[in-house]
């Protein structure tokens, strides 16, 4: 084996090496910053599945990281709502409003960013 050969050898194992170090801490620093985010929650309520004579009402909780969850609040109240999850540790952001048409009606959804608070 001659020398033009252990060179070639040499820089195809010293590209391999920074090839993979480089990608193992883009890879971490990837990871360390994903665990750092704020954790969120996003609620999206219906007002067609607003019941106030069961006092009850429909929300759909998306913490981003899953399918949106469907859950039943013995309330038929947006403010109750909030305040439920403003006691479990979460910290409002932002509220938002607007109107769907669903098979010729207008519905209201109403969608409610929280934070995990620090």
């Amino acid at each position: 084996m001659n020398n033009t050969d252990r060179a070639s050898i040499f820089i195809v194992c010293l590209f391999y090496v920074v090839t993979f170090s480089c990608g193992y801490f883009i890879h971490q620093t990837f990871l360390n910053e994903k665990q750092s985010q704020a954790e969120r929650l996003i609620l999206t309520i219906n007002s067609d599945d607003i019941d106030s004579e069961k006092n009850s009402i429909v929300v759909y909780e998306d913490n981003g990281s899953s399918k949106p969850v469907k859950k039943i609040h013995n309330t038929s109240s947006i403010l109750a709502i909030s305040s439920i999850y403003e006691d479990n540790g979460y910290q409002l952001e932002y509220i938002s409003e607007f109107l769907k048409k669903v098979m010729d009606q207008d519905v209201i959804v109403t969608r409610i960013w929280f934070s995990k608070k620090k």
